[in-house]
Formats: C-alpha cells, structure tokens, sequence
C-alpha cells in the first residue's frame, strides 16, 4: 500500500479492445491497488505495465491486490506464488511469508444513509467485496472478474532491497503470469503499539459459528485464534466482561469472588499480544425510555447463594462497593491495574450527563485507582472521566473542548459506529477503503491516542448474505468473518492494519526527526513537526480528505524515505510556519522557514543563501515557488535536498 504502481499486464490497449481480448483469452491478469475494490464486472485497464508493487518496512505485514478476468468459462482455477528472491543478496521471502486469498462477494442490499453519490462505491444494490475466503481453488464464469488478495510479511530481520518473483494462475485452459517485487524499507515497524485500538467482540457469537459450548476447552482454543487474529491487524485492548468474576454470596451475607475464569481471559490475550490495555465491562446503562432517558442506572450484581445455588440479582448500591475493590486489588495484584480501566455506561450525551456524574462518583469511590472510559456523545465530563471517546463527529464540532479536557490530563480517543456517514471516513461496506485506512491517519492529525469501535464480530445469522439488520449501514456490524476453524479478514480489517502501520510510520518518523534533533545540540524545532506536515498533507480536516490511492501511497513512501533520510549526512532539519500542507492564499504568500545544521554546513532556501548563527540554526522569509519550498544543504562534498509542499490558493504568489 505504499507508493504501489499496480497496472495491468500486458500491451497498451484502448479500454474496448482489451475489454474484447479478455473475453477471448481463457485468463487475463492485471495488478490492483489493495485500496481500490474490485467488482465482478471490473475491466482490466486501458494502459499499464508490468508488476505487482509492494513497499514495506521490515516487521511489517502489507497487502497486496491483482484481479483475474475470465474469458471463457474455467474451473479449478489455483494460484501459485514462488519464492521471492532479493536482486542482489542471498536472501528470499518464502511462500509462508507471502499468501494469497480470494476476496468474497457480500449482497449490500441498501446504502448507508445520508450519503452523497459521490461518496459512495455503487448504488444498492450490489455485490460488495470484502471476505477472505478459505478456498483454495475456485471456479469463473466467461466476463467474470475474481480479486486476489496478497499478503506479505516481512520478518524483523529481513534483508531490505527488492525482492522478486512470480504470481501464476493456473487454469485447465493454461497459465498466466505476472510479476512481482517487493520492496523493503531499511528500518522495521516497532514491536510496541502506539495507538490504543478496541474492537468490541461478542463471545456467544464465537460460540455459536464454532459449533462449541461457551467456557469449554474447545472454545478457549477458538478463542486463542480469534486472539491472535486481533493482535495480527494491531488490535491492543481488550474488551473484558466482569461477568467473567464468578460472585459467592456466603452463609453469612458476605460475598466472595472468584477469578479463574477471568484470568485465564486476560492471560490470553495478554499471550497473544492484544491485552496492551483491559477494558473492563460497562457497569450501568440507561433507565426508562433508553437512551433518551436522563437517568444512568447501575446494573444489579449477579451472584450465586452459595448454600442454595440460586442465582440472585444483588441491588448495586450494596453489591458493587465490595466487587468494585475486590477488582481493583486483584488487578494490582497480577500488574494489571496500571493498564486497565472501566466503562460506566456507553454513549452518555447532554440530557443524562449529571447522572452519569453521579454514577461516575459511586463507582470512583469503589475504585479510586481505576480509570475510568466511555464512549460519549457531549462535554462537560471534567476529570470524572479520565479516558474520553467521542464519537467523530461530535470530536469535529466540538474538537476546542476534547482538547481542552486532554491539556487537562484526559486520554483522548474517537470512536466510529452506525455514524457518523456521508463526507466522514467510516469502514463501512459501501464506503471506499480509502474512509477505512485514513481512520488512524486522524489519530495522528488531531493527536488522538486510541480509536473504539463496537462491532468486531456481531455477526447476523449468515454474516455472508446479511451483513446488518437493516436499522445500520452495511457492514457496521462486523469487520470479521466466521471461518471453519477461526476468523476470516475482510480486506476492510486489511486495510485499518495498514492505516495502523501508517500510524506507526508517522512514529518512527517522530522518533527519527527527535534523535536528529538531539544530534545536533537541541534546537528548538518540535519532533512531531515532520510527520504533522506530512499528514496534513492528506487530511486536510475530519471530512476533507485525499481520496486518491496514488496519493496516499505517495505520501506514505515519502514517509518512510524521509526516516531513512534524517540519519544520512549531511545532517538537516527544517520547519515551516504555516506548516507544510497547509493551504496558503496568495495576496502575496509569505512564509517562515526555519531549521537547523552541522555548522560550516551552506544552506539555502529556494536558491538564497541563508547564514547559520552559532547554534547551526537558521530562518528566513520566504514564500513557494510552485507550492514547495526548497532547502538545501551540503558540507563536506555531501549534498541533500528537501521540499516543503503547500496547497496554494488564489493563483500564483
């Protein structure tokens, strides 16, 4: 998904006689950008050359996309993808690190509501792509295109340089080839996770796709799978129900708990690598009238009469005080106070805020220690909340007042549901996968540390021909599906992992432009302040955004080129103010620029030299020529150049 040329293979055609060749050809292959969704009526291209294109970083798992279009009817069709070799060392990515799956077709039967055409893939209805299927062979009718999914994982000590190698489709009717090269980056993606991610996930529902009783060994084994499956796409936080607590209520009134059940949950995850944080159950929810209503009322406790076995409902102004703090030591206990926090009762808006409070104030005298995380839909929380989750769109209208909570010491995450819809970026199945990978370039833009979404898994009786009820948006209720012995992805769930890796690219960059800044003495230039540019240069704002793949993937590589970039000599930092990506308007432009050097290194900025103080920095005024500006260095017969790019307004400066 980085910088991907994928174009078809073969000669350049006009759009009507390649569309006329594929109909005679038994196969015909093309490669696809893995953000573009191809429909069982996709034409190959006019024009393309060659490969399948992949960059990526070392400790990195990218996608990779190329359609196959029938010309005649075929069965047992396979595909086959050898060894990749590097060009120059001996080295090879191995066919476990690089697979293929073929890219299921769901029924959107109805488009997600309040939705302009121009943001949508196609009318309903129709079929959508999105499953990774399991089969390992398939059949095509004549005129009938087949997506391919790639997915390559790069091990942490991969040699980086270019890989090749080759993508065969086997038919009865004969083969078809076509190439393809991997690039990896000389850095590797960080083990830890910078972003809290949480997909909501339903256990009955595990359950039930797998033909297992809940809480046997079986389903434990399935869970584990579903486990790995949300650590593989980055998802670190786990949704923990305090149902797992088994409650005793003793001969003489005094409750007891036990913890097995609940231990043996968060110790598999925390194996698996998705238990960064625990995110323990929602303790209340809304009183008469739903969530309209104004009260906030806690759940009665469960338990069982010990003597009796009876299951009681214990009222929660008595029960919750001793459970709440039973929780709260056995977290400390095991180390897992630090990275857990509660939920009161999801979604609280304006009208119910103040018994929100009130709740909230009851369950941090309980747990003065454990954090506390809602989804909300309104303000004016204070410090009673210390992990505050707006929904996207309420974060766009009201983002002066979650920022004023975070400079107060708050988390501040988003989350995404059912809405927001139309010009927002959402995952939904109508929607481009361009709304679905820019979700977590959003958490960088506007300093978000974690994203919240409700349904991984709340899967419909035949996930496969029902993807909502028909109250949500097609596919707001499950980005997974159940598989014979475990999940399959869906080429959604691939791309928010590649928007997380995008992340994660943004980080290193941070990290990278900090080391070079300590290098060279500590000049006052803010680490974020490259990747901020970077990414403005794609989100503009929450709902204006690049919606073109070659751009994201342009802005990625020069991401990654600009990491390597920062260690090479001669040593050079730069700042603009207004940041580059931002939109300046002509009348005249003038802009700052300001950076940093190895002193005796010459500099100049737009051809004009510009003097190094004692510290090696240096400023001037300037304005873009061709919306960039251009700052070169060179010291001791090393040269290096970069450009800042705005978005000019209002004809040339």
């Amino acid at each position: 998904m980085n910088g991907y040329v994928l174009l078809f293979v073969g000669l350049a055609l006009s759009l009507s006689a390649a569309a006329a060749l594929a109909q005679r050809a038994p196969v015909s292959l093309w490669p696809v950008d893995p953000l573009e969704k191809v429909f069982r009526d996709t034409l190959p291209p006019a024009q393309a050359e060659g490969s399948i294109r992949i960059r990526c970083a070392r400790n990195e798992i990218e996608s990779g996309q190329f359609a196959i279009r029938a010309g005649l009817a075929l069965e047992r069709v396979q595909v086959k993808i050898s060894p990749l070799r590097h060009v120059t060392e001996a080295a090879f990515l191995s066919e476990e690190q690089i697979r293929w799956r073929m890219v299921g077709f769901v029924p959107v039967r109805k488009n997600s509501p309040d939705t302009p055409d121009s943001e949508l893939l196609r009318k309903a209805p129709f079929q959508a792509p999105d499953p990774l299927l399991e089969d390992r062979s398939f059949g095509l009718k004549p005129g009938q295109t087949q997506p391919i999914w790639l997915t390559v994982s790069i091990p942490e000590r991969a040699i980086p340089g270019e890989y090749r190698g080759t993508v065969t489709v086997d038919t009865p009717r004969g083969q078809a080839e076509v190439p393809i090269e991997v690039s990896v980056y000389p850095f590797a993606l960080p083990n830890a996770r910078h972003l809290f991610v949480t997909n909501w996930f339903n256990l009955q529902a595990i359950a039930r796709a797998h033909s297992v009783d809940l809480w046997s060994e079986e389903f434990w084994q399935a869970l584990g799978r579903y486990a790995q499956n949300m650590a593989a796409h980055r998802q670190n936080v786990v949704l923990t129900p305090l149902s797992l607590v088994a409650v005793y209520r003793e001969e003489d009134g005094r409750l007891a708990f036990d913890f097995s059940r609940f231990d043996r949950y968060v110790r598999l995850f925390e194996k698996a690598g998705a238990a960064q944080r625990i995110e323990l159950s929602h303790l209340g929810g809304f009183g008469e009238g739903g969530w309209a209503s104004k009260t906030i009322q806690l759940h009665p406790l469960s338990a069982v009469e010990r003597k009796t076995g009876e299951t009681l409902a214990l009222p929660p102004q008595e029960s919750l005080p001793p459970f709440l703090k039973a929780v709260e030591q056995h977290l400390a206990q095991n180390g897992w106070l630090e990275k857990s926090c509660i939920h009161v009762t999801d979604e609280p808006a304006e009208h119910n805020r103040l018994s929100w409070l009130e709740a909230s104030r009851f369950i941090r005298q309980a747990a003065p220690r454990l954090k506390q995380i809602d989804a909300i839909e309104t303000t004016g929380f204070g410090r009673s909340l210390d992990v505050w989750v707006p929904k996207l769109n309420h974060l766009n209208h009201w983002l002066e007042e979650y920022q004023a909570a975070e400079a107060d010491g708050a988390e501040l995450w988003f989350y995404t549901c059912c809405h927001p819809t139309g010009y927002y970026p959402n995952r939904f199945t109508d929607y481009s996968l361009v709304k679905t990978r820019l979700l977590h370039w959003l958490n960088w833009r506007y300093n978000l540390t974690g994203y919240l979404h409700w349904g991984l898994n709340f899967w419909t009786a035949n996930p496969f021909d029902d993807l909502n009820d028909t109250a949500l948006p097609p596919g707001d209720s499950f980005i997974i599906y159940p598989g014979s012995a475990g999940p399959l992805d869906s080429i959604r769930w691939e791309a928010m992992r590649d928007g997380l890796e995008d992340f994660e690219y943004l980080w290193l960059l941070q990290d990278a432009f900090a080391s070079a800044v300590k290098k060279l003495g500590n000049p006052s230039l803010p680490a974020r302040a490259r990747s901020d540019e970077l990414c403005r240069l794609l989100v503009h704002s929450i709902t204006d955004y690049e919606r073109d793949p070659a751009r994201l993937n342009d802005i990625r590589h020069r991401i990654a080129q600009e990491i390597v970039a920062l260690s090479a000599l001669p040593a050079l930092l730069v700042t603009t103010s207004p940041p580059a990506g931002s939109e300046v308007v002509s009348g005249p432009i003038s802009l700052i620029v300001r950076g940093a050097a190895e002193p005796g290194t010459s500099v100049t900025v737009n051809g004009q030299a510009v003097d190094l103080n004692m510290s090696g920095t240096f400023s001037i005024q300037t304005w873009p020529e061709g919306g960039k500006v251009t700052v070169t260095a060179e010291k001791d017969g090393q040269k290096k150049t970069v450009e800042r790019e705005f978005r000019v307004r209002g004809g040339k400066p």
